[in-house]
């Protein structure tokens, strides 16, 4: 059992948990306290620059409060190491745009300002990013990849008291699209991983965590999750291997050492 989590609220959803994960349905906000669809991933333009980027948005459900969303682009330019970053928020259901923008799309949202930003989810599982930090714009497709991963065996880990998450990963995501800055486009290609997880929990632990995704040079991936304790322990650790032909290996907690 996981000690030393925090509790959270009551759920909002009368589902019993977990359920099977099933796609493209999932890929699909869900009405829970929090959810997440997080995408990182590293690029190159044709100059051999690389860059690293961060395209994530949250929502949260509180009660009979609107629902809230919250938005973050990330790029490093590995060659320099400048770092950009920016975040957005809004309150309310508009942020969805799945019925008014993109017929067929799994997930689609729209966070509004002089350039909005946008993340859309088809129903194969291939994404479109568009967002800006630090005088860049990028704009990018994503290939589906291989299979999606689920985390924890069936894509459900579960939180003792703090509740659950439903976690799966798309690991290998082939990736092209341009960078703008400063009137000039460059065109990029690379990897993104790409991590959706929901549930009906707040925090966990109290000390925030410690997270891992590794793409190695054989074709294998790892996911690492190490979870703190306000004191600094790790009440829960978890991880995922995938091998070069995509089979799915679970990592008990008692096999991984930070």
């Amino acid at each position: 059992a996981v000690t030393g989590v925090q509790t959270c609220a009551l759920p909002i959803s009368a589902r019993v948990d977990p359920q099977p994960v099933a796609f493209p349905a999932d890929d699909a906000p869900h009405n829970r306290l929090t959810e997440w669809w997080y995408v990182t991933g590293h690029l190159a333009a044709a100059d051999g620059e690389r860059f690293g980027y961060e395209f994530v948005i949250f929502r949260a459900r509180r009660g009979s409060f609107p629902v809230t969303w919250a938005s973050h682009v990330a790029i490093t330019r590995e060659t320099t190491g400048a770092f950009a970053y920016a975040q957005r928020s809004e309150v309310g259901p508009q942020v969805d745009m799945r019925d008014r923008l993109a017929r067929g799309a799994s997930a689609a949202f729209v966070l509004g300002g002089d350039t909005p930003w946008t993340m859309l989810v088809a129903a194969d599982g291939s994404m479109t990013l568009s967002g800006d930090a630090g005088g860049t714009e990028l704009a990018l497709q994503l290939a589906a990849g291989g299979a999606p991963v689920l985390h924890d065996t069936d894509g459900w880990v579960g939180f003792a008291d703090a509740g659950g998450s439903y976690y799966y990963s798309r690991t290998r995501m082939p990736t092209v699209g341009t960078f703008t800055s400063n009137g000039t486009t460059r065109a990029v290609s690379g990897s993104s991983w790409f991590d959706h997880q929901w549930g009906d929990f707040i925090a966990i632990g109290g000390g925030g965590w410690d997270w891992f995704a590794l793409n190695l040079d054989d074709g294998s991936d790892l996911m690492l999750s190490f979870v703190r304790d306000a004191s600094g322990g790790y009440p829960l650790v978890y991880g995922t291997w995938v091998d070069p032909r995509g089979r799915v290996r679970r990592i008990d907690g008692a096999d991984i050492a930070l």
